[in-house]
């Protein structure tokens, strides 16, 4: 049997539109130990028409069918199936550079690195002949090898994205830790890019953006609801499970968990009432309060205030949920933010 580098996952649900151009980007990779691997999520539009003429024209690639699960268990699906010595996914409504992964196999294998983390590109198409796309590279900016703890800092303050799909890991990581993505509806990434992290011993960062994460209104991410908002709250969970596991890092990395458990509560906030203002839908407020209670009432006044971390702006945003205004403030200015458009 072939040795394989890299391993690529793609799942795919309901993107007939954007499939190809994922496909020929992956395909051509100019890496060459590669293994693809695709799983159609129970699509009901003709990716599963798409895959099959691909499949004809490479009989190489893995195509999976099976019942819509979810973007978590199609995901396991495929890592339940990869032999490569390193794990890598690419979304099936996104596209990335051809040499994309032999520039990160050649950085894990010269770094002997269990993570590689490049720069991405966030891509948004204009329909409007006149004007030229969008492209705008988000990342780090840096360049070279950070331990474990720097990395996590980095996650928990949001410097280090948890998505999944610019960085390559060492399949053993998630083999011999038992990491798998959790049910959920949004931010399954979460927990997964954290505790891969928390289970590396060397990380290498590249500056060079290679992943282009197409921007769509319809996407999964733009959903929101009471099953996403515990979610968020149970990917937080798991994060500090983990620290509360291991005292040396949690010493070094409580202060840096709050800070995210802070900025999590003010999204989850924040998306609530955007729902509210823009749909006058109410029924939820009662599940929202419980879902947030806890947290809101561990929230220390004095630990926002002193909270270096923390921006002016993340502050009042958090002394505003700490004293239950927030909801009697945000429609105010929403309704100002949108008189002004």
């Amino acid at each position: 049997m072939n040795r394989v580098d890299v391993s690529i996952i793609i799942p795919v649900y309901n993107v007939q539109e954007y499939l190809p151009k994922c496909l020929d980007s992956v395909i051509k990779q100019t890496i060459k130990n590669k293994e693809i691997i695709v799983i159609n999520d129970g699509s009901t539009d003709n990716c599963y028409e798409i895959l099959t003429e691909y499949k004809m024209k490479f009989p190489e690639m893995i195509i999976i069918n099976q019942k819509n699960s979810g973007i978590s268990e199609t995901r396991n699906a495929g890592l339940r199936v990869a032999t490569g010595e390193y794990i890598a996914f690419v979304d099936s409504d996104d596209f990335i550079e051809f040499d994309m992964f032999e520039k990160m196999y050649t950085a894990a294998k010269r770094e002997n690195a269990d993570v590689v983390i490049c720069d991405y590109i966030l891509y948004k198409e204009i329909t409007d002949k006149q004007n030229s796309d969008e492209y705008i590279i988000e990342g780090i900016d840096k360049e070279g090898q950070i331990d474990k703890v720097e990395a996590l800092r980095k996650f928990l303050l949001n410097d280090i994205k948890a998505y999944a799909w610019n960085k390559l890991h060492k399949r053993e990581l998630f083999t011999s830790n038992k990491i798998l993505f959790p049910d959920f509806k949004v931010c399954e990434d979460t927990p997964v890019s954290f505790l891969l992290l928390a289970c590396s011993q060397k990380i290498f960062l590249m500056s060079e953006p290679l992943y282009y994460y197409r921007q769509r209104e319809d996407s999964l991410t733009k959903i929101f609801s009471i099953k996403s908002m515990m979610d968020m709250l149970d990917g937080c969970y798991i994060m500090r499970d983990y620290l509360e596991k291991n005292p040396l890092i949690y010493e070094k990395l409580i202060h840096h968990y709050r800070v995210y458990m802070i900025k999590t509560l003010w999204v989850i906030h924040n998306k609530y009432f955007i729902q509210c203002c823009e749909t006058g839908e109410k029924s939820n407020y009662s599940d929202f309060k419980k879902i947030v209670a806890k947290e809101v009432s561990g929230l220390k006044i004095s630990e926002i205030i002193g909270n270096s971390e923390l921006s002016r702006k993340d502050k009042v945003n958090a002394l505003l949920i700490k004293t239950r205004t927030y909801g009697l403030i945000f429609p105010v200015l929403y309704k100002l933010r949108n008189t002004k458009k």
